[in-house]
């Protein structure tokens, strides 16, 4: 299923914090710098999607393999991830991040960047964020 429409408007959120935890991992820190050329900030930002064109978009992007993070562990917060390179408000470099888990919300997108991206914006939660699929 390919992606017709590449641009994505959502709420930044809060996640419960273990995106901070995947994204200093070793593995996960090498793999994101050797296959999508970030150096992760510490965590991840939580967006939700809410609108049904959004959700349509979010859906058909779900269908491309992206770039994949192998996980070569069995730990309880390890998991093999898709990636997709984004442009975050036209002016940050970052990824989506795909956690291949069964229970994973369908309308839940984490992003990573080199950056803060919530101090870089000056952004909180309920904020809209527009990203773009690169």
């Amino acid at each position: 299923c390919m992606v017709d429409m590449y641009l994505l408007t959502l709420a930044l959120s809060t996640g419960i914090g273990l995106g901070r935890h995947f994204t200093r991992l070793e593995w996960v820190q090498r793999q994101f710098i050797d296959k999508l050329g970030i150096d992760p900030f510490p965590g991840t930002i939580n967006l939700m999607v809410d609108a049904a064109e959004d959700m349509a978009v979010w859906e058909r992007l779900k269908c491309e393999p992206g770039l994949h993070i192998d996980n070569p562990d069995d730990g309880p917060h390890d998991c093999d991830a898709r990636c997709y390179l984004v442009s975050i408000e036209g002016r940050i470099d970052g990824a989506i991040v795909l956690p291949e888990v069964a229970a994973y919300p369908s309308g839940q997108i984490e992003m990573i960047a080199a950056i803060g991206v919530r101090e870089a914006l000056g952004i909180g939660d309920g904020d809209p964020m527009r990203i773009e699929l690169r």
